[in-house]
């Protein structure tokens, strides 16, 4: 019996085999894989970015924590220094100056006026707090004499009226168990001008 070829099935290309069928879930997986490598990368990166800005702001945070207290004492003068009379003698306010980032030591930051007072020791910022000019004392009338704007103060810091001062003088804390070794130790504050009521300035 004559056997007849069939064209079109050598015509057709051979049918694959299931193996090399490609699976649905292959783009999945290659999805999933990409989406997690991208996470691992973005993590990678934040961590050491997380790092760095901690590092950056950490003396900013610092600073804001310590102003948040109350301030040192600072040393001001020897109380040899200051005469037994009750006469009152100015002296300069020395500390480091620092800010977030830099330290610049023993930098003037005020003066404050020192006189003894019956075995203790008065202190006042030297601040005018009219308009924030420094008084000076004149000796002749014994009292504290702004030369801006003719603010005058008795030797206890309080104002002579009339005057155009709109509070005493800013009395400052001292170190009363410094002064036991002889040494004057002054809670130095500057106070905003031409308030009635005392408002510290930010340092």
């Amino acid at each position: 019996m004559e056997k007849h070829l069939n064209f079109e099935a050598l015509k057709r290309p051979p049918m694959p085999s299931p193996s090399a069928v490609p699976t649905p879930t292959a783009p999945r997986r290659n999805l999933v894989a990409a989406l997690c490598a991208t996470v691992i990368g973005l993590i990678i990166k934040l961590v050491p970015l997380t790092a760095g800005l901690a590092v950056f702001f950490d003396p900013l945070l610092r600073r804001k924590g310590s102003s948040a207290g109350t301030k040192p004492f600072i040393r001001v003068a020897s109380l040899n220094a200051i005469p037994e009379d009750g006469t009152p003698v100015q002296f300069p306010v020395v500390a480091d100056l620092t800010d977030a980032w830099n330290r610049e030591p023993s930098q003037p930051i005020g003066a404050v006026y020192l006189r003894r007072v019956g075995g203790k020791v008065e202190c006042f910022n030297a601040i005018c707090p009219h308009a924030g000019c420094f008084v000076a004392y004149a000796a002749g009338r014994q009292v504290f004499q702004c030369p801006c704007h003719t603010s005058s103060f008795e030797l206890t810091g309080e104002r002579i009226l009339p005057s155009p001062s709109p509070r005493d003088l800013d009395k400052l804390a001292v170190d009363e168990e410094k002064l036991k070794s002889g040494e004057v130790w002054v809670q130095f504050v500057n106070y905003y001008p031409g308030k009635e009521h005392r408002e510290e300035k930010p340092t």
